[in-house]
């Protein structure tokens, strides 16, 4: 297979400045990447080479719009590996006042068993932060 990774991935939200702030306080890169002929994209990095681009709910309606047919605010559910100790996800949550949905505890994710803590954001959208055994980061 020819794929290497993932680039990006779009997550639809009710209030994109709402959201932005949440992933903000959590330690994210907020991002708006220019884009000819249309409005500048909202991005939340990850790294270098990875985002997740924000649409507002009412985007599919504008002309040209090119996205997910259905889009639903509250409907992503992803895993982000951290680069870090359990103590220190769940410090950063208490820090900035984010309920842990599930966790501390294990899950197989697409490198092996890791730790995994959940939580969601504003929109309900459930966000995972895995944490794998040193070496396998």
């Amino acid at each position: 297979m020819s794929i290497a990774s993932i680039d990006h991935w779009v997550m639809v939200v009710g209030d994109i400045e709402r959201t932005l702030a949440f992933y903000r306080r959590l330690g994210f890169e907020i991002a708006e990447e220019p884009r000819e002929g249309r409005p500048p994209m909202p991005t939340i990095r990850i790294g270098r080479t990875q985002k997740i681009n924000v649409h507002a709910r009412d985007w599919p309606a504008r002309p040209g719009y090119l996205g997910a047919r259905r889009p639903s605010v509250g409907g992503a559910d992803f895993c982000l590996v951290w680069d870090g100790s359990v103590q220190e996800v769940l410090d950063l949550l208490a820090r900035t006042g984010v309920a842990v949905e599930a966790g501390p505890g294990p899950r197989t994710c697409a490198r092996g068993v890791s730790t995994s803590v959940y939580f969601r954001d504003p929109d309900d959208n459930l966000v995972e932060f895995t944490i794998y055994p040193d070496g396998d980061r």
